[in-house]
């Protein structure tokens, strides 16, 4: 990150942390796992009385992303960067799509 002072949020976790959890912020498809993994440490967990990192739990939860219309649902990228941009979309939504594709990286951060 570009910013020498991450206010309130590296003064509530720490600016290592508060780095860290920025920069998953970055990387929608992998957003939720990594989130959900970095609430799982005992020393963050109490970070979760705190409105501020709710809100940004819920939202990363509950994003939509990008929506794969119906057409184009039964086809994949064939490349990388894919040639097609809208092959990468989920028709379920981000988290029921981790819960279909990687329920490990939701689910065992939750029950640890």
């Amino acid at each position: 990150l570009h910013m020498p002072n991450l206010g309130d949020l590296g003064s509530l976790c720490g600016m290592r942390d508060a780095e860290l959890l920025l920069s998953y912020l970055t990387v929608p498809y992998m957003r939720i796992p990594l989130i959900l993994r970095f609430f799982a440490c005992e020393d963050r967990a109490s970070l979760l009385r705190l409105p501020i990192f709710q809100q940004l739990v819920t939202c990363a939860l509950f994003d939509a992303g990008r929506f794969l219309p119906l057409s184009l649902s039964n086809q994949c990228p064939k490349m990388v960067p894919a040639e097609n941009d809208q092959l990468i979309a989920t028709p379920y939504g981000l988290l029921l799509n981790e819960l279909c594709y990687n329920p490990s990286g939701v689910i065992d951060p939750l029950t640890r």
